[in-house]
């Protein structure tokens, strides 16, 4: 009896060079079933490359590639597994001459699958299909990449920075689209250079630089991996004795006034006990004290500093 595996796509050791140029370098990843999965990083970093290896857009110079429990060169062929899936690129051109009604049509005749959220994804990302793709504005073509990946209900998602060009509102309503995807037991390998967008609907997250995966964690995670924040105003200035804390592992002075002093103190990863650092505190008249949500993009800009000493809060 065949055990299913827990694993929607697998990377091994994926290489894949341009000429002398690297693209990815040694790049694995394991994505489980049914869980939004983010594959962050800045331009040029490699997310693409990636994708178009994984999809086999682009031949690999060495590593394996399965995806649904198949090797690339079993499942690349399989047009029933390839219905499976829903791709949006990250860059793409339409037939200017097409109306979108035209397009979604097109793409819906090459697939056995039917498009039986066409009509809903239309309406949800408010797209009109009587315009003509040469009247689209970015936002609106971006739209169109997304209905075509969307109305087939495909088991697996793969969607490259799929918010490019869209208005607020209308990443709102995708996120809403993902997040029901993913509680109907769909997969989501979505890239992106924003951690803010990864942190809202990523279960986990991987961050590649240059090539290299560099960090891999799941969301609830990586909150341990950030120093806390805590913001407080105070009637009398902080002493140079609570700056040098053990507590505390960065400090900085937002300004001082006659009104109160404010500053921002991050806590020590293994000593986030608010009891210890407000008895520090205790002899300080605490005009005002606010704890943000840990701000995860600190993390990601730790991969990223050309110089370490700019990332206030070294992980």
């Amino acid at each position: 009896m065949e055990i299913p595996n827990d694993f929607v796509i697998e990377l091994k050791n994926l290489t894949k060079y341009y000429g002398h140029q690297r693209g990815i370098e040694n790049l694995s990843l394991q994505i489980r079933r049914g869980i939004i999965y983010g594959f962050l990083g800045p331009n040029g970093a490699g997310k693409t490359t990636a994708i178009r290896c994984l999809l086999g857009i682009l031949n690999v110079d060495s590593g394996d590639i399965e995806v649904f429990g198949k090797q690339i060169d079993r499942w690349i062929s399989d047009i029933s597994l390839k219905e499976r899936i829903g791709y949006l690129p990250g860059e793409f051109d339409l037939y200017r001459h097409f109306s979108v009604k035209q397009i979604l049509d097109y793409f819906d005749s090459l697939r056995k699958r039917p498009a039986i959220f066409r009509d809903k994804f239309v309406n949800l990302l408010d797209l009109d299909e009587s315009r003509s793709v040469s009247q689209l504005s970015k936002g609106n073509k971006q739209k169109v990449g997304l209905v075509q990946a969307l109305m087939h209900d495909p088991d697996l998602l793969i969607l490259d920075e799929p918010t490019s060009g869209l208005d607020p509102l209308i990443q709102q309503r995708l996120y809403s689209i993902l997040r029901n995807f993913r509680k109907r037991g769909k997969s989501i390998f979505f890239s992106s250079h924003n951690l803010a967008e990864v942190q809202k609907i990523a279960d986990e997250v991987a961050i590649i630089k240059e090539g290299f995966l560099v960090s891999h964690n799941r969301i609830r995670d990586l909150h341990s991996k950030v120093h806390q924040k805590l913001i407080v105003t105070t009637q009398t200035p902080l002493s140079e004795a609570i700056q040098t804390s053990s507590l505390v592992a960065n400090f900085e002075e937002v300004y001082s006034t006659n009104a109160g002093h404010c500053y921002h103190i991050w806590l020590q990863r293994h000593n986030h006990h608010l009891s210890k650092v407000f008895e520090l505190l205790e002899d300080y008249k605490i005009l005002d004290v606010v704890l943000p949500e840990p701000n995860l993009e600190e993390y990601f800009i730790h991969y990223y500093s050309d110089e370490e000493e700019d990332f206030k809060l070294v992980v």
